[in-house]
């Protein structure tokens, strides 16, 4: 599946949430790697440095997220991707092997590949390698404790002799052969005239645990606008317990709608009620300084209120929906061509609307002479959709993807790069920090007029503070 399509990654998502799978394997192809998340799913992909070409990853619904521990991508054919279970970890192995055409240096170079690694996969952990093998699994009475007896194909290729030798060597065993199906639910691959079927893509599992794998078939009235389908495997195992805590963020205000004299007064007004309600003040400075922040921030959220979260695919509505249920409709019906001609057709008229209606905003943005939201405009239809840095590589290049172990890899960074050259500063990770110094003097209250003058030097269209307080809420005030 080319991930690169308009509608690709919405499609494979609402797909695979109606099947309630938590990990999927999309064959992808986007740039380079990393990690993508998105509401209901995280996207974790691997893919050719420089060329569009091939590509693997994974698809980790939100019920799962929390449970992935690690995630390493290999090359445009290979990724790992490690989850957290209660008695043996999950170490599972994306792969994308060549296909028959290709020459033997190709697939020794690949299989040298994924035999490495295997290796680097933790010994205790359960190791699963799916994805598209290229290889047709035959039921020859000698494989049998290997694949099985009901594989779609009665003799083995090239491939599958490779695959079945890479299985036996380290005892594992393949799923997607050991399973009685009906013929059409073991393809995993049509070809474009729609007259061959072969099963190529395939479950690999350690025999130990080969038990846990209750059952492997193929899903074909899933619609992916892809030649293979799709195969799911059930596996029974064990999680571990992982909280799902949500970072807080601070929502930002919506310091737009002071332009309002309406909104204006409804904020000073509620404002002068929250100031003057007859509560017991503190007297230092640090507390009024709260009991005011915390006046202004609930004042801002009743007045004011905060701003919309932006929406992707703002083009991509009930119209386009309809259409793609359509296209749907028609593969079930393997009639698809016309539907999905249609599909596509409207697709780009809907994004070609939007691109328009973004071309006037900028008009009107350039006549009102806001430079700074026109600039902002331009640079994100200019630059596209970047993924964000939710992930980062460590001191050996490798990509970290944890929440946590990116926290402590940052922090790591900033306490060398603000020690100086001989690491000597003790103010940052030292083992003798400064201790405060209390002089004894006392810090006079400000004056009103010099808080208004501080307020009226404050910047606008800058970041809040720790108290989430925009410098626009209190120059509205004052």
């Amino acid at each position: 599946m080319h991930l690169e399509c308009p509608n690709a990654s919405i499609h494979l998502a609402d797909a695979l949430e109606k099947l309630k799978a938590v990990i999927r394997h999309p064959g992808n192809q986007m740039d380079r790697q990393g990690c993508s998340k998105r509401a209901n799913c995280d996207i974790y992909y691997s893919c050719h440095a420089e060329r569009r070409e091939f590509g693997c990853g994974f698809v980790v619904s939100r019920r799962l997220r929390h449970h992935v521990s690690n995630f390493t991508p290999v090359s445009e054919r290979l990724a790992t991707n490690r989850v957290k279970a209660r008695f043996f970890n999950l170490s599972i192995i994306c792969a994308h092997a060549p296909t028959e055409e290709k020459d033997d240096a190709a697939k020794d170079a690949f299989y040298a590949r994924l035999e490495d690694t295997y290796d680097r996969c933790p010994n205790h952990d359960v190791k699963i390698i799916l994805g598209d093998f290229n290889a047709k699994v035959g039921r020859e009475r000698i494989f049998d404790r290997t694949v099985g007896q009901f594989s779609l194909h009665e003799t083995t290729s090239n491939n599958g002799f490779r695959l079945i030798d890479f299985a036996a060597a380290r005892n594992m065993v393949v799923s997607s052969t050991r399973f009685r199906h009906l013929d059409i639910h073991k393809a995993t691959w049509l070809s474009p005239d729609q007259k061959t079927r072969n099963q190529m893509d395939h479950v690999v599992i350690d025999g130990r645990h080969a038990s846990s794998v209750m059952d492997v078939r193929t899903f074909r009235g899933v619609n992916i606008d892809s030649d293979h389908y799709l195969v799911a495997a059930k596996i029974r195992m064990r999680l571990c317990r992982a909280k799902n805590v949500r970072p807080i963020t601070q929502r930002k205000l919506d310091v737009t709608r002071l332009r309002s004299q309406r909104t204006t007064t409804a904020y000073s007004t509620h404002l002068s009620e929250l100031l003057h309600q007859p509560t017991p003040l503190p007297v230092d400075a640090g507390g009024l300084w709260a009991h005011i922040s915390h006046s202004m921030r609930a004042a801002a959220e009743t007045a004011i209120g905060f701003k919309r979260p932006p929406t992707r695919n703002q083009w991509y509505d009930e119209e386009c929906r309809v259409a793609a249920a359509a296209k749907n409709a028609a593969y079930r019906r393997t009639l698809q061509s016309g539907a999905r001609k249609e599909e596509r057709r409207i697709f780009r008229r809907k994004k070609r609307e939007k691109e328009k209606r973004e071309c006037e905003e900028l008009e009107v943005l350039q006549d009102r002479n806001d430079a700074r939201k026109f600039y902002q405009q331009v640079n994100r239809l200019t630059h596209g959709f970047k993924t964000g840095a939710s992930n980062c590589r460590d001191e050996n290049g490798n990509l970290v993807t944890d929440t946590q172990c990116t926290l402590r890899l940052w922090r790591a960074h900033f306490s060398k790069l603000l020690a100086g050259d001989d690491g000597t500063n003790p103010a940052v990770g030292g083992s003798s920090p400064i201790p405060p110094i209390d002089d004894n003097v006392d810090i006079p209250l400000p004056s009103h007029d010099g808080v208004r003058v501080a307020i009226m030097r404050l910047k606008n269209n800058k970041a809040a503070g720790a108290d989430g307080l925009p410098a626009e809420e209190p120059a509205a005030k004052s």
